[in-house]
Order: structure tokens, then sequence, then C-alpha cells
């Protein structure tokens, strides 16, 4: 929970002292939790037992940082690429312990989700410091101030956008993208609470949560953010059934007319944004940076130029993590980051597909959303360089880990149909068809019928 506020609250360019950029407050509890999971590992019995993919997502992810880091050493790197790749190492075990200490340190299930709403919670705070900065009424950010902690470059503040110069907020993220990038990584978890918590207070707390969530997203006036936004909504929609797609069409369309009659204009600015894309300078001068960025891959096309040295000062502002990690780390680095959110998203679904009961599978879902929602906004801006991003994407990562292993998940398990209570999650396509081919053939084939028959006759027996 200490990792999860520092990330939220604390504005994203506060450090502790001497420590430049890797000096985050929550970089320094990842590297503690990174160095207490090196302990109990260790430790015989400390680390639960059984298979834990996210083990080796982190394990081939660090040696791949690792291999980076000796390859661009190799080639004798400015003073100012070695510092950068040592402030990237730093920053990759804080990812890597906060992601095992959340995939094998929590307990139970009940500990998981007080560890997800927190996170809900803080979100929504974050989102009140937006709203706040929005409204012009104070910017929170530039009051927090905390003892042996320093700016490592000056906060964003609030800038304009459009032609009639609204406010574009980043809250206490280090972006006006990053803020509201994370909010709509954050709100399908907030949406699953609000689903599944029981009527009353508590309900009615969940879906306040939910509101304020989306009510920051557009005040990113952020086209990465609207995309990821739209992304999660159609994926999560897929395990809904039809009824309750209906009602969330009706609900999404309420908030829009409701917030475009509180702030008029945003929306449009929004719109005007990907109408007008062909004449936005931060389109066009992204698409313009591909030949650089292909011509300076050739030269190290495997490998790279070192994990963590490709930095705007030594080359250029690439604003695409994807190109980033191209000329760092080469193919093999594109791969592996890759894997990185690949292997937590076909474990999410793999909850979504097997989980005990439907809340389990709902769940699986939500987070399996953020992955392909993290890998489409890593190319829109280079998000390993946001700290608040890529803590709540190791968050989450850790958390798909936690609630494989609570649930104890495995491919094995027959996938679950969908049970006549159940009003959230929708059977899955494959089983129903599984399990009709199975029914067609058993009526179909003598075979069949005398297979079950036999069963059918040992279970009476039984």
């Amino acid at each position: 929970m200490a990792f999860l506020a520092l990330q939220f609250l604390i504005p994203a360019r506060l450090v502790i002292s001497g420590m430049g950029a890797a000096g985050r407050p929550s970089a320094a509890i990842g590297c503690l939790l990174a160095f207490l999971w090196a302990v109990s590992a260790a430790r015989q019995g400390q680390l639960p037992s059984g298979h834990q993919p996210i083990r080796w997502v982190v394990g081939i992810f660090v040696s791949a940082q690792l291999l980076g880091y000796v390859v661009g050493f190799d080639r004798l790197p400015s003073p100012a690429e070695a510092s950068s790749a040592t402030r990237w190492l730093i920053f990759v075990t804080s990812i890597a312990g906060v992601m095992l200490a959340v995939a094998d340190g929590v307990r139970s299930r009940i500990v998981l989700d007080q560890l997800l709403r927190f996170m809900v919670f803080l979100a929504a705070t974050m989102s009140v410091v937006g709203v706040l900065q929005f409204l012009r009424i104070v910017d929170l950010s530039q009051r927090i101030t905390l003892p042996g902690l320093q700016l490592n470059s000056s906060l964003i503040g609030i800038s304009v956008r459009g032609s009639e110069d609204f406010a574009r907020v980043a809250g206490t993220a280090t972006h006006y993208i990053e803020f509201g990038v994370v909010l709509a990584l954050v709100l399908p978890v907030a949406l699953h609470y609000a689903f599944f918590t029981p009527p009353g207070r508590s309900r009615v707390w969940s879906w306040a949560m939910v509101a304020l969530v989306a009510f920051g997203i557009p005040l990113s006036i952020s086209r990465s953010a609207t995309l990821t936004v739209a992304l999660t909504f159609l994926l999560l929609a897929v395990v809904w059934p039809w009824r309750l797609r209906y009602n969330a069409f009706v609900v999404a369309l309420v908030a829009i007319v409701a917030f475009r009659a509180v702030n008029p204009g945003v929306l449009g600015t929004i719109r005007a944004l990907f109408a007008n894309a062909e004449n936005d300078t931060s389109v066009t001068d992204r698409i313009e940076r591909t030949g650089y960025v292909l011509s300076l891959w050739q030269e190290r096309p495997w490998l790279g130029r070192g994990a963590g040295m490709v930095t705007p000062e030594e080359y250029i502002l690439l604003d695409n993590q994807w190109f980033m990690t191209l000329l760092a780390g080469g193919v093999v680095g594109v791969l592996i980051l890759a894997g990185f959110f690949v292997v937590p998203y076909l474990m999410a679904r793999s909850i979504r597909l097997r989980g005990q009961d439907e809340e389990t599978r709902h769940l699986g879902q939500a987070l399996a959303v953020t992955m392909p929602a993290a890998v489409m906004s890593a190319g829109t801006f280079d998000a390993f360089s946001f700290a608040t991003w890529v803590g709540v994407m190791s968050f989450l990562i850790g958390a798909v880990g936690a609630l494989w292993r609570l649930d104890g998940v495995s491919v094995a398990r027959e996938m679950q149909v969908r049970a006549p209570e159940d009003r959230h999650v929708a059977a899955p396509l494959f089983a129903d068809a599984r399990r009709r081919i199975k029914d067609g053939w058993n009526e179909a084939s003598p075979v069949g019928r005398s297979v079950s028959s036999t069963v059918e006759q040992g279970g009476r027996a039984t």
C-alpha cells in the first residue's frame, strides 16, 4: 500500500535529495521489495510453492536489461548515456520488486481485493487533483512538499489546448498523457468492483470511484487516453452478456451528455484532435521520426545500443516506447518487451475462462484488458520514462500473478460455462462450442452413445 500511495499522491517529479531521476520514493520502495523478495527466495519455504509464470517474465526481462547494459558499455557510451543506463537499472530493479512482491507476497484473495480497491481510490484521488486544476481552484501538486524530497525538474503545471484554450491537467503525474492513460488503465478495475460490490453504501462508494476516475480522463485532452479508454471498454465488453452491454452503452451515453453539459467544448476539442490529426505536429513529427529510427536501428539491429542509453538528450525525443526499445534493445529487446505484456495477458485470459466463480472470471478479464491497452499506449509516448505508468502496470501484472496463484488456475482445468445466476460474464465461446460438439457427437455416434452409457452406468454404480 505504501508503494501505491507514494505512486499516486506524491508529484512524480519529487525525488529523494541527491538521487536524481531514479530517486522517486515509490522507486525506492520497489527496490526494497526486490531485496525482500530475494531474501525470501533464499530461504526455503518462504515463497509460495507451485508454478508462477510472472517469475519467468521478471527473470527474462531483468536478464535482457543486464545484457543490454553490458552491450551498451561494450560500445563505449558517452558519460550521459552511462549515467542514464545506471538509472535505468535502478528503475528495472524497482519494477521487478513490485511485480514479484505482489505476485508472490499477497497471501489471500481478500488482501488482493483490498490492494486493488486501494489503487482505485488513489486513482480517484489523483483525478480529483486534476479536476481542481482544470477548474483552476487550486493546484495541489504545487503545494505538496515533504522533508528530504526535492523537485528533479519543474512541475509541468496547467497547460491549454484547443481553440478555446481549455485547461489541460496532469494531476500528480509527470505529463498530461500519463495522467489520462493511467486513469484509463485503472477504470476497468474500478468498474469490476462497482459491479460486484453488494448493494448499499459500499456500492454507492464504488460507483463514485468509477465516476471520479472516468471524469478525469478527458481532462487530459489526450488522444492516447481516449484510445486507451475506448480499447479497454471494447475488450471488457467482450465478456459481458448483451443486456449488460446495452445498459453500459446507455450509461456511457448519459455520462457523455452530462460531461458535455458540465464542460461544454472539451469533448469537441478531443474530437478535433482526431479529425485534424494530419495537421497536428505532434502526430506528423512522430511519423517523420520513423526514418531516423530505422536508419539508426540498422546499425545495431539485434541487441541495440544499450539498455537505458537512448535518451532525448543524446538522440531525439521519440515519444514512442517501441521505437525507444528498438533502438536500445534491438529486435531481441522488442520481443522481450512484447512478452512482458503478452504473458500476463494470457494468464489473465485463462483466469477469465477457468476462474472458479463469476467474480474471479470478470476480474481476470478486467486485468487482461489493461495489457493490450498498455501495448497500444506505449506506442503513443515513451511510457517507460514515466514512473506512474510503469508503477501501475507493474502492480497490475503482479496482481495477475497473484490472482492466478490464489485461484489455482491451470490449463488443465475445464472452461467454466455460465451459470443461470451469472449477470456480468457470458459463457466462453469455445466452452459452449466444445460442449455442443461433444453432446452432438454423443447423440449421433453409436460409439459416443456407448461411451456415454458406460459413463452413466459407472456414475450410478458409484
